[in-house]
């Protein structure tokens, strides 16, 4: 079977022979695309979809075990600190990329957070008020993979 192949390969003039060899090549670069290639592709987006699914779910845990083991006549400790350094650590703890962090005059922090899932932001939104954080203003757009984009201004709530 090899020697009939041999034969027929040598018997071709050097144009064929030059064809046959590109379309060699061709069809190896398709099958190692869709044999290797494509499957770790696949694989890849699977685990950062699985990664930001662990990321939504382990704050909304978090939030959902923090309300229920917070006493219920707690008052709020305000943040000890610089608020930007406090909303930063807090931010990438939960697992936002911060875009942008501006301190106000006022006390405030303008902030902006370029991709969040939402059920993670919101809960992260809702732990940062029990830290005794108010949400002055609050903008979410449409992001891109099931995200939003988010941009807020936090002030430090101050015991009466």
């Amino acid at each position: 079977m090899i020697s009939s192949a041999k034969a027929w390969f040598y018997a071709l003039s050097q144009r064929e022979k030059i064809l046959i060899a590109i379309m060699g090549i061709l069809t190896a670069l398709v099958v190692g695309y869709y044999a290797f290639v494509g499957p770790f592709i696949g694989a890849f987006e699977t685990a950062e979809k699985r990664y930001q699914e662990a990321v939504d779910s382990r704050v909304q845990i978090e939030t959902k075990v923090a309300a229920l083991t917070a006493p219920t006549n707690q008052t709020a400790n305000p943040v000890s600190g610089p608020l930007e350094v406090f909303i930063s650590q807090h931010a990438g703890e939960a697992g936002f990329a911060i875009g942008r962090l501006d301190p106000q005059s006022d006390g405030s922090v303008k902030l902006s957070i370029d991709a969040a899932k939402p059920r993670a932001l919101f809960g992260w939104l809702a732990s940062m008020e029990n830290r005794a954080i108010s949400i002055d203003e609050l903008a979410v757009n449409p992001g891109d993979n099931d995200t939003v984009i988010a941009t807020m201004t936090l002030r430090s709530v101050k015991p009466n």
